[in-house]
């Protein structure tokens, strides 16, 4: 029995002081875990979570359509009677109060109407019993929900579509804009069996910023597409006269005359320059900022050598040349008083020269004639005064550049040298 009542293990007994404090410690950790656990079984709280999913939220459009209201004729004023002696003058009578009223009617109002006249099959593609900017609205509305990323709503809009329709004998011309992007877009000329593929161009148009003419495809082409508005442009025409001269350089035969020369007599190659006198006559259009020339002209050579100074033969001289010009101009100021004006096109001409032949060989003549000729590039520059004057002027300065070399030779001698040249007219235009 004594050993029943104190059989301790030997290792408890001489760990229990040391351990007591450490028990005390460890009982209280215990005691506040349990107390700080939920009841067994209770379901612990949980954080709602959002599922990541992008973001969905659609820009809300409303649509408006209005069709604007023709102003009424002003009523006729009622004359005044004559009035009798006795009987004070009657006043004339105040004119009645003219219609007033804003000036775009929405859509589902009495003007909400298919136009009176037209094509009767332009007519048809309506439901039956509706309203043209009612079913334009509708159509609008439906297409814009079906574009990613819009919604078409009644209220609380954050942008607005606005169409106004201008009554035409026929049709509607029609322009929409888009508050979102500021963008607007017309039609000219719209049916109303047009209303379904017009609402599906102009909410692509709008709601994407680029032009209605840009969302055409083969199943909404509207009757506007295809029609032309095209105008002549009516210019004026002139008859045109003037006369200039040319400053022509190249490389030709020369008699040399020069009595201390050992060449005197004979020809050698060298620079040139020949100066003829230019007529010219033709026609001048001008279209507002441009015009077209169209002239032939003539010019003849102002110098010519003596034959006794080139016995050996061979020297050139310019006798004449002839051509047809077509120029296109530019006008710096079309409607002013004056103008300054650029321009380019070219020039077809024949040359005629005249070689002088050997002495011993001038029994047919002292002189053969050579020809050549070819395409000019002509570079143009004028002014135009006295343009209000029934009889008005120009100065134009040419500019050619040939496209060719002069290359012909016969007995009397020969040619082979490019021949450009500049020119100064003066003309006038009836």
């Amino acid at each position: 029995m004594k050993k029943v009542v104190v059989g301790l293990p030997v290792r408890s007994v001489v760990c229990s002081r040391a351990s007591g404090a450490l028990s005390g410690v460890v009982s209280s950790l215990v005691l506040a875990l349990v107390l700080s656990t939920p009841a067994l079984g209770a379901a612990a709280p949980t954080t709602p979570t959002t599922p990541n999913t992008p973001n969905t939220r659609n820009v809300r459009v409303c649509v408006e359509v209005a069709l604007s209201r023709p102003l009424a004729a002003p009523p006729k004023l009622t004359p005044t009677p004559t009035p009798t002696p006795p009987e004070p003058p009657t006043p004339a009578a105040a004119a009645p109060p003219r219609p007033t009223g804003p000036a775009l009617q929405p859509a589902g109002t009495d003007a909400d109407l298919l136009p009176e006249w037209g094509d009767a099959k332009a007519r048809t593609g309506l439901p039956l019993g509706q309203r043209p900017l009612s079913f334009l609205k509708r159509l609008l509305e439906y297409y814009v929900s079906h574009e990613k990323g819009f919604v078409a709503v009644p209220d609380r809009c954050e942008q607005t579509i606005r169409v106004e329709m201008y009554s035409l004998v026929d049709g509607w011309t029609a322009f929409v804009r888009y508050t979102g992007t500021g963008r607007e877009e017309r039609v000219d000329r719209l049916l109303p069996n047009e209303l379904s593929p017009f609402a599906e161009r102009a909410a692509k148009s709008l709601l994407y910023g680029k032009p209605i003419s840009a969302t055409i495809d083969r199943g909404n082409v509207l009757d506007s597409d295809s029609r032309e508005y095209t105008q002549l442009l009516r210019g004026t025409h002139h008859f045109i006269l003037g006369i200039g001269t040319d400053l022509r350089a190249g490389r030709f035969a020369t008699a040399v005359s020069d009595p201390g020369d050992p060449r005197n007599g004979q020809s050698v190659t060298s620079n040139r320059f020949f100066s003829p006198v230019s007529f010219f006559m033709g026609y001048r259009g001008r279209y507002e900022s441009w015009g077209l020339e169209a002239n032939a002209l003539a010019a003849v050579g102002t110098a010519q050598s003596a034959v006794a100074a080139n016995p050996a033969g061979g020297h050139i001289d310019l006798v004449g040349a002839g051509g047809a010009q077509l120029h296109f101009l530019h006008y710096f100021e079309p409607r002013g008083l004056v103008s300054f004006y650029l321009g380019g096109g070219s020039t077809f001409e024949l040359l005629w020269f005249q070689a002088t032949r050997p002495a011993d060989a001038r029994q047919e003549g002292s002189r053969g004639s050579l020809f050549g000729g070819g395409l000019d590039v002509d570079l143009v520059a004028g002014w135009e005064f006295m343009r209000a004057s029934t009889a008005q002027f120009f100065l134009q300065g040419d500019l050619r550049l040939p496209a060719y070399v002069l290359s012909t030779e016969t007995n009397s001698g020969a040619l082979h040298s490019w021949f450009p040249g500049v020119g100064l007219k003066l003309g006038v235009l009836f």
